[in-house]
């Protein structure tokens, strides 16, 4: 067991903040982690997966900050824009939705030791460069969420002891994103029509996987954050289902799109249209991801007229052969566009 978790711990040093990604979200225990963060004694602030911020702030390693992989950053937008220009010829347009890392708009509770380079701290900006000159639509939510914090300041945008933004956050990026959409792109009218949200509704985050990671003594520092959020009006009756099921716009996405932050609604509100959500843990990959829609029934049904695909900052040095980041959904790039292609036609 001992000698277990000196190879995990120097696989966690040795590999990179993406191996420690599919950790984390696959389970690895409090105990192990404690473990693999005693080799870290020189970097105190760093607790195994968990970098330990200033004012109640954690962070997930893999949010990494103090480097810059270009080679893959090129592999990886040269391959998004491929692939959404084999969907345009298909007829279906495609929004990315690039959600900027929580370091990045909570950079001042960083520690000192994981802190911003020139090269990290361009990323955001290279990335919407490169697909804006690439014809992918691709708001700067960076810039957006940036904005709202000094406008909103005590609004929360992402959590503080968890990965996840907020649904706040939801909301703020979903906004933008309809915005460009609607000005940029020839969507014809739906009849269905958009989600109808209720009042702000106060809830508590009953989990949050950064603060779940520490050991017991460091993690009953603390405690559950609340947040609000607009309801579907439709969810009690269930009357949205069949909307969502023949949506002609779907939001594919990790799980900074899963229901309750309540981005597929406020899109879905932002649009005026009805769209469907596809969305698995973010150890999948966005590649994975958008193929598994290709396979479902809902694709089948309803071919859809639009496609918002979901990023983090970060996946844009992971292409989909990375098996670092994606483990045993990675795949080539060929075999990535070759069934894009075979998927839409």
């Amino acid at each position: 067991m001992a000698d277990q978790i000196s190879s995990l711990s120097s696989s966690l040093l040795t590999q990179g903040p993406a191996l420690g990604r599919r950790t984390l979200l696959g389970g690895m225990g409090a105990g192990a982690l404690a473990l693999a963060a005693g080799s870290r004694a020189a970097q105190a602030e760093i607790m195994g997966l968990v970098v330990v911020g200033s004012d109640g702030w954690l962070y997930p390693i893999w949010d990494e900050v103090r480097r810059f992989e270009m080679a893959h950053f090129q592999t990886t937008t040269k391959l998004i824009i491929d692939a959404v220009n084999i969907m345009r010829k298909a007829g279906i347009e495609v929004a990315i939705s690039l959600t900027p890392s929580k370091s990045r708009i909570y950079r001042e509770f960083l520690p000192k030791d994981f802190a911003w380079t020139p090269d990290t701290d361009k990323r955001y900006a290279l990335a919407l460069e490169t697909l804006t000159k690439g014809g992918v639509l691709v708001p700067d939510l960076a810039s957006l969420f940036l904005a709202a914090r000094k406008a909103n300041p005590t609004t929360e945008y992402f959590f503080h002891t968890d990965t996840h933004w907020t649904p706040a956050g939801a909301e703020l990026a979903a906004g933008e994103m309809s915005k460009q959409i609607l000005a940029k792109m020839k969507l014809p009218a739906s009849a269905a029509g958009g989600k109808k949200l209720g009042d702000y509704t106060k809830m508590i985050q009953a989990k949050n996987d950064l603060a779940d990671q520490l050991p017991p003594a460091v993690k009953a520092k603390y405690t559950k954050e609340f947040y609000s959020i607009r309801k579907d009006e439709a969810d009690a009756s269930g009357a949205g289902l069949l909307e969502d099921d023949n949506a002609d716009t779907e939001l594919v996405g990790n799980s900074y799109t899963q229901p309750k932050y309540g981005y597929a609604p406020y899109l879905s509100k932002g649009l005026n249209r009805p769209v469907g959500l596809t969305w698995k843990v973010h150890q999948y990959g966005s590649y994975a991801i958008l193929l598994e829609y290709f396979k479902s029934q809902a694709f089948k049904t309803t071919r859809p007229k639009l496609i918002v695909w979901d990023f983090e900052e970060t996946d844009m040095e992971g292409p989909p052969d990375r098996k670092d980041f994606w483990g045993e959904h990675a795949m080539t790039t060929d075999q990535f566009l070759t069934s894009v292609s075979k998927a839409v036609g």
